[in-house]
């Protein structure tokens, strides 16, 4: 049974929509930005201490657990997060989410002093379930809070808000990962100071966002998640555009996540013996994300333009196959940037840039896409992803 459609006074407050300059937009938009750098803090930080507690042909499984246990709540909790998107205020869901926030990485300190793994990995989960349920509530405000001709903008400026978090995020957390010395526990007051920091300014910025009425007050609680999660399936395919935007959305990011982790064992294996080594090297590939995603805005003019996205798709795959001609050391500390690092992070670069129009067709369903469907598109690229 399809939900009911949205109240009205939701309906009503699209007529209030607001431009890039408004509070609440420079709301979303910083606590997005602090979102995302005390999730790579904690992600970059847990990979840097999870390696001390095993061998080193281990590290891999290191990365694939803890990837795993980020991931894994954005196929779980897909249904729920749409629900709460839907039946609460967003602004309210968004507030509620920075607080869990402030709890998780408290969590995440105390398992670093207990010296526990398992609990390490349950805060990189509960991470996971967090950001799983932050971002229909993100995406969703955008449209509410926006109006339609300022959304290719307002997307551009959340892909350089995500180059700046993602760059500051994985130089502190390696850095944490090394200052902080032996699985941690050296100083881990520095861990712990820096994450609830974080945290508790993201959630004192997260107040400045317009509070919005719920979409759909009414909503039923989907206890039925598989149910669901095939009827959204069903919904999405039947709209062969649609479809075809989860699916590339589906390779990019695919790709980016392939990136992000093999870079670590990239720079490893070229030399790297600390965890900062390997920041110049995310740090172009974030940095080819970042000013393709404002070269996309620009070109898109004011709409979202996918004529773009087959030169992305085939820049990313001739950028990856030339990644293999690096030659195998490229981090020496006699010669910094030695050729073989300068020829790496020029690939990595171009990766990154070639990869930023997907960030389009994030954005695409929420402009072409009706109320109704919107919510359902958000839940199943989700799912996709995953």
């Amino acid at each position: 049974m399809d939900e009911p459609p949205a109240n009205l006074p939701a309906a009503q407050s699209l007529d209030n929509r607001e431009g890039l300059r408004s509070k609440s937009f420079i709301g979303l938009l910083l606590t997005q930005l602090l979102t995302a750098i005390n999730d790579n803090v904690f992600r970059w930080l847990v990979i840097g201490v999870g390696k001390d507690f095993v061998d080193p042909e281990q590290v891999r499984n290191i990365l694939m657990a803890g990837t795993a246990c980020f991931v894994l709540p954005y196929l779980l909790l897909a249904a729920p997060a749409g629900f709460l998107a839907d039946r609460y205020s967003k602004r309210n869901v968004i507030f509620g989410c920075k607080i869990a926030e402030i709890v998780i990485m408290a969590l995440g300190t105390l398992s670093i002093v207990l010296g526990n793994i398992w609990v390490l990995f349950a805060a990189v989960a509960l991470m996971g379930a967090q950001s799983a349920l932050f971002s229909p509530a993100k995406l969703g405000s955008v449209p509410e809070l926006l109006k339609n001709d300022r959304i290719s903008l307002a997307n551009a400026l959340f892909g350089l808000t995500t180059v700046v978090a993602t760059v500051a995020g994985m130089a502190i957390g390696s850095r944490l990962a090394d200052i902080t010395g032996y699985r941690g526990q050296e100083h881990w007051q520095w861990s712990g100071i820096t994450l609830v920091t974080i945290a508790i300014i993201g959630t004192l910025l997260s107040l400045l966002i317009r509070r919005v009425p719920a979409a759909n007050p009414t909503r039923k609680f989907p206890w039925n998640a598989a149910t669901q999660t095939y009827r959204d399936l069903r919904t999405l395919s039947a709209s062969g555009p649609l479809l075809r935007v989860a699916l590339g959305i589906v390779f990019f990011w695919s790709v980016g996540a392939l990136a992000q982790l093999n870079i670590d064992q990239f720079a490893s294996e070229g030399g790297g013996l600390y965890e900062a080594d390997k920041v110049p090297l995310l740090f172009c590939l974030i940095l080819g994300v970042g000013i393709g995603s404002i070269l996309a805005g620009v070109w898109s003019g004011g709409r979202v333009e996918l004529g773009i996205l087959p030169l992305g798709a085939f820049g990313i795959a001739v950028s990856s196959m030339l990644i293999f001609t690096v030659q195998d050391t490229i981090i020496d500390p006699m010669a910094p940037w030695n050729l073989g690092m300068i020829w790496a992070c020029l690939l990595l670069f171009m990766l990154g840039c070639r990869a930023a129009p997907a960030s389009l067709m994030c954005r695409w369903p929420l402009i072409s896409s009706s109320a109704a469907r919107r919510k359902i598109v958000v839940r199943s690229w989700q799912r996709s992803t995953f």
